[in-house]
């Protein structure tokens, strides 16, 4: 019997926390690029960085401050934190499978508690 670990590994697939973690980013950006009919000022605060200049990142969400711990692990904010770190050639892709393809070219681990 092999730890899940070495089963991943030999299958050369990706941790379920991993796995999250995409599929979470593709909905931000699906969201914020209006994508998805979801209002994204209904789910987030954002921040116009064409006005305040912080990285070039045209979609930086404002991470919302959460008493309770089931909504530190929302949807809404367990992922602002990556979503704020990638770099403009990321977040300013024109679809969705060329972001996702760019997603696959940066190191995620250190946002996936393992």
């Amino acid at each position: 019997m092999l730890h899940y670990c070495e089963r991943l590994n030999k299958l050369e697939a990706e941790t379920l926390e991993m796995r999250r973690l995409k599929l979470d980013l593709v909905m931000y950006y699906n969201i914020l690029h209006g994508f998805v009919d979801i209002d994204a000022g209904s789910l987030f605060d954002t921040i116009n960085c064409n006005v305040i200049h912080n990285r070039g990142h045209p979609f930086r969400i404002i991470k919302q401050h959460c008493n309770v711990n089931c909504r530190s692990s929302s949807f809404v904010c367990r992922n602002v934190n990556a979503w704020n770190r990638w770099p403009e050639h990321v977040v300013n892709c024109k679809t969705t499978a060329t972001f996702k393809r760019r997603l696959s070219t940066v190191d995620l681990t250190q946002f996936v508690n393992f």
